[in-house]
């Protein structure tokens, strides 16, 4: 069994001219992204591994999540999780070492909400705000059999659902 956490950064600041790749984080996202990362713990996910677009808001929502669960690997950074596209990603996630069950996966929209509605094949349509966090289920052993609608939605959850 195979558990792939898709994440979107956690609310970022508009308000000071930097590049799109720089912007930071803003007093919303710094209080949401440790949220959800409490909210991993409380639903007993704990992440082998977390990989990261290079964006600093998603790399600073991860370094939230990663101080609240006490995660102690390294977080990887993907080039292709900023603004790619959901084959890159899928090509991504195939490429995960096995001894990997359970990753979480820190990205932009709207890529993340095709990616959950791809790889579950969820009848709904699915919305992802910043710092939501769907949870798919896949019943495989290696990271290589993931494909499209093979997964199983086991929740998406909010910030402001909690």
């Amino acid at each position: 069994m195979k558990n792939l956490i898709i994440m979107r950064h956690a609310k970022s600041d508009w308000g000071n001219n930097l590049p799109d790749i720089e912007r930071p984080l803003n007093k919303r996202g710094n209080k949401a992204a440790p949220l959800m990362g409490k909210e991993l713990i409380k639903r007993d996910k704990f992440p082998d591994l977390i990989i990261s677009s290079p964006a600093n808001r998603a790399v600073s929502t991860a370094k939230k999540v990663i101080e609240a669960i006490d995660y102690k690997k390294e977080l990887l950074i993907v080039k292709d999780f900023y603004f790619g596209f959901t084959q890159t990603i899928i090509k991504s996630i195939k490429s995960i070492d096995n001894q990997n069950n359970t990753v979480i996966i820190i990205g932009h929209n709207p890529i993340w909400e095709d990616l959950v509605s791809e790889l579950s094949k969820d009848d709904r349509f699915i919305v992802m705000p910043t710092a939501a966090v769907a949870s798919i289920v896949f019943d495989v052993d290696d990271w290589k059999k993931i494909k499209e609608g093979t997964g199983k939605l086991e929740w998406l959850i909010t910030p402001k659902g909690l």
